[in-house]
């Protein structure tokens, strides 16, 4: 049993080895590989022909043949060694150079050249060209050119066994034979080499093609498979399933081996298949487009892809179906929440824009053209600014970039509007944000609070007048309870001296009391007078009217010929003033006031010197001035002259409310008073301002810098 056991153990190594004999090597490149094939081969061929050709040799009793066959078979197994070694190249040299070794024994013992030539040397150049690559077998023909040119000339010397005796020419003429086979044989080989090459090309691409077929296939399986609420279908232009893959299969009830391999009025119900047949003869035909068509209780929207090949040529058509049910559910509520949206913000009263993240307007509803007074098309595209004032567009701007930079959620500006007629409006700016929290634009709810604007400018102004007249109200009681108090106290003292005198019977005393007494109630009803006109002032007696002022100074002038000749004053009025409107007769009482003020307080060592004029022109009104060369105003006192009683000289003529009635008047008229001059005995140049156009009676400041255009 152990014999038998080493027995098969030793068959089983002998195996492989006798099969590793038969198995040519591989080489990485293919052509070494084909000439190994080959060279493996004839190697074989000739060990095997050299051992039965000598076998015969020995058994008919020829030594010498048979060690030479013997020799032969040495050589070609050493080659084939060299073979199994992978020295291809080695192995190739040896085989080659055995055959022109054998070829020439053979013409030396006697074969000849001509018996020889064709066979063993035109087999010797057949074999290389098909074992060789160019240049190795140019180099073998030369050395095969070089054997023959030696073996002709010892036949020609008599050198060998050869019954020939050949002549140089003969040389030439083996020479003209193998040149032409070798031609030949390296002519086919490699045309057969070119053949080969170009058959292993055309097998790589069909391989890759394949392969990238089954590639192509496999990735559009993959990606129908994971393709949520879809299928793919593939087919070909006998409108047969060729590949079906997707979820949406088994949604619709379908399988794969339900559809793939039959055609489309086999898988698909006729009135359906009908239905789609000619989407799909179309996308057969090279078209590219998408179809929305129900099936059953769903809708699918179809993708018809033509799959072309290298040729331009439309191989197949592709079908991505893919199920839209609840998108198309989920659209059509969204549209009618939309429309309910539209109906809602058309028929509001605020206008509605939304505008992007450049704060570009996107959408504007109908009522901006009511708010605006622009149509909602020809905002669209276009800045927000285009809306607003050229002077509030900054700060709207600054409030959107504001609440974009702050991620604040929303707030609120006034501002007005870029419209013919000039609107307030207030905003309310809520901000947008994406899913990522990136600001994307804003939406704007405007409405127009032109009247509620104008209602708080007219509070604020009431407020003012109201907080002006409780403070003049204030001044007035205080001051005439003051300067009404200083005759009451006279009289109450005189009465009482008038009646002791009356007593003592002195009746000089008492008429000189009764005189001081008629003083004080003579200066008392100045006093009231002048209160009472102060208090007159505003209340309308006549109807404002166009006047030219000039006309204003000519009547107060005539009203002081007696005091202007008294003083022989020198008065100078610019000629051509502007038209004024206003209450004439209060008018020419303020230029009548101003005039006397400027004889009364100039220096009695001077002549008056009084230039009444117009400064200028500004904003729908004009600046007249009176200016005199009298005693001067130091500057601390330019507001004080102008309240109520107030004298820089008690002892001049006057109760010291002119300047205040003159005040009044002006700023009932929407004008304005100041005084200017450089201290005592620099003279005095009073501004006013009066409107060339009707204007509202209003309420102003008191300071004169607010006054449009004021010198100084």
């Amino acid at each position: 049993m152990p014999d038998v056991h080493r027995s098969l153990v030793s068959d089983m190594r002998m195996k492989p080895l006798i099969v590793r004999m038969f198995q040519p090597p591989r080489f990485d490149d293919e052509d070494q590989t084909r000439i190994a094939q080959t060279q493996h081969l004839l190697l074989l061929v000739c060990l095997t022909i050299a051992l039965i050709a000598a076998t015969i040799n020995a058994a008919l009793g020829r030594s010498t043949s048979t060690i030479a066959l013997l020799i032969s078979a040495g050589v070609a197994l050493i080659a084939l060694l060299l073979l199994y070694a992978r020295r291809l190249r080695l192995s190739i040299a040896l085989l080659l150079s055995l055959f022109i070794g054998l070829t020439a024994s053979l013409q030396v013992i006697g074969r000849g050249a001509h018996d020889t030539v064709t066979g063993l040397y035109a087999a010797v150049i057949v074999i290389g060209s098909l074992l060789l690559d160019r240049r190795a077998f140019i180099g073998m023909v030369a050395v095969i050119m070089l054997v023959i040119a030696g073996i002709v000339t010892a036949e020609m010397y008599g050198w060998t066994r050869s019954p020939y005796e050949s002549e140089p020419g003969d040389w030439f003429d083996l020479a003209l034979i193998l040149g032409l086979t070798a031609f030949a044989a390296r002519l086919l080989s490699e045309s057969l080499q070119r053949s080969r090459a170009l058959a292993r090309a055309h097998a790589k691409t069909l391989a890759a093609q394949a392969a990238a077929l089954r590639a192509s296939e496999e990735r559009y399986r993959i990606l129908a498979a994971n393709l949520p609420d879809s299928a793919v279908l593939i087919f070909d232009h006998d409108l047969r399933f060729v590949l079906s893959e997707g979820p949406e299969l088994a949604a619709t009830g379908y399988s794969k081996a339900a559809l793939e391999g039959r055609t489309l009025y086999e898988a698909l119900p006729h009135a359906f298949a009908a239905q789609v047949e000619g989407n799909i003869r179309a996308v057969l035909s090279g078209r590219r487009f998408s179809a929305e068509i129900p099936y059953e209780d769903r809708i699918y929207h179809y993708h018809y892809v033509p799959l072309i090949d290298d040729s331009g040529a439309v191989r197949y058509g592709m079908i991505l179906a893919r199920n839209v049910t609840e998108q198309r559910r989920a659209q059509m509520a969204l549209q009618e929440r939309e429309a309910q949206l539209r109906l809602i913000t058309e028929n509001m009263g605020d206008a509605i824009t939304q505008l992007n993240a450049a704060f570009t307007v996107i959408y504007a509803s109908p009522s901006v053209q009511r708010v605006f007074g622009y149509l909602p098309e020809t905002i669209n595209g276009a800045s927000i600014s285009v809306l607003i004032h050229p002077d509030d567009a900054p700060g709207v701007t600054m409030a959107l970039k504001r609440i974009r930079d702050e991620g604040a959620s929303a707030t609120r500006i006034e501002y007005r509007g870029r419209s013919d007629h000039c609107r307030w409006l207030e905003s309310e700016i809520r901000a947008l944000y994406g899913t990522n929290g990136q600001f994307t634009g804003a939406i704007l709810t405007t409405r127009d609070v032109t009247e509620r604007k104008q209602i708080e400018v007219e509070r604020e102004r009431l407020i003012a007048e109201l907080e002006q007249k409780n403070a003049e109200l204030e001044r007035f009681t205080y001051t005439a309870s003051h300067d009404l108090k200083s005759p009451l106290i006279t009289i109450q003292g005189f009465l009482g001296y008038l009646e002791r005198d009356a007593q003592e019977g002195n009746t000089k005393r008492m008429q000189d009391d009764i005189r001081r007494i008629g003083a004080a109630v003579h200066k008392m009803e100045r006093l009231l007078n002048d209160l009472l006109e102060l208090s007159r002032i505003g209340r309308v007696s006549a109807a404002p009217q166009y006047v030219p002022f000039n006309v204003v100074v000519q009547e107060a002038l005539e009203l002081l010929v007696g005091r202007i000749a008294e003083r022989q004053a020198r008065i100078s009025v610019a000629p051509e003033m502007p038209v004024v409107y206003g209450e004439r007769t209060r008018l020419v009482e303020v230029v009548q006031n101003l005039v006397d003020n400027a004889l009364k307080f100039c220096d009695n060592q001077y002549t008056p010197d009084i230039t009444i004029g117009v400064l200028r022109e500004s904003q729908g009104s004009s600046i007249f001035f009176v200016r005199d060369n009298g005693i001067g105003i130091e500057p601390k006192y330019h507001e004080q002259i102008f309240g109520l009683f107030n004298k820089l000289d008690p002892r001049s003529a006057g109760t010291g409310v002119g300047l205040t009635i003159v005040r009044r008047i002006i700023e009932v008229h929407g004008g304005r008073i100041w005084v200017e001059s450089g201290g005592p005995g620099s003279g005095a140049t009073f501004y006013f301002s009066l409107p060339i156009a009707a204007t509202p009676v209003q309420e102003v400041s008191h300071d004169r810098h607010d006054a449009p255009g004021a010198p100084g």
